[in-house]
């Protein structure tokens, strides 16, 4: 399976977390929305879940599991780095 490399990394801080997350693949995403997530349901964390693996498995391209990825993020409440 490919990682899904992303062209630009989303930094990410979790919520009561001083370290910074540089998520810039789908594999490292789908790993921090799966066993690290602040929440574990929602539209868009649900959403960024399924496209993440679909990516995985090269049905689609990786710039759509980052956009995923930061829409779960902002539903969630999680930090988005400049």
């Amino acid at each position: 399976m490919d990682t899904g490399p992303w062209s630009e990394c989303v930094p990410i801080r979790m919520p009561n977390e001083t370290a910074v997350h540089m998520v810039s693949n789908t594999r490292q995403a789908a790993e921090l929305l799966s066993k690290h997530w602040p929440v574990n349901r929602g539209q868009a964390y649900e959403h960024a879940l399924d496209i993440c693996q679909a990516v995985l498995e090269r049905d689609w391209p990786s710039y759509v599991a980052r956009a995923a990825f930061v829409a779960a993020a902002r539903e969630a409440g999680v930090n988005l780095l400049d």
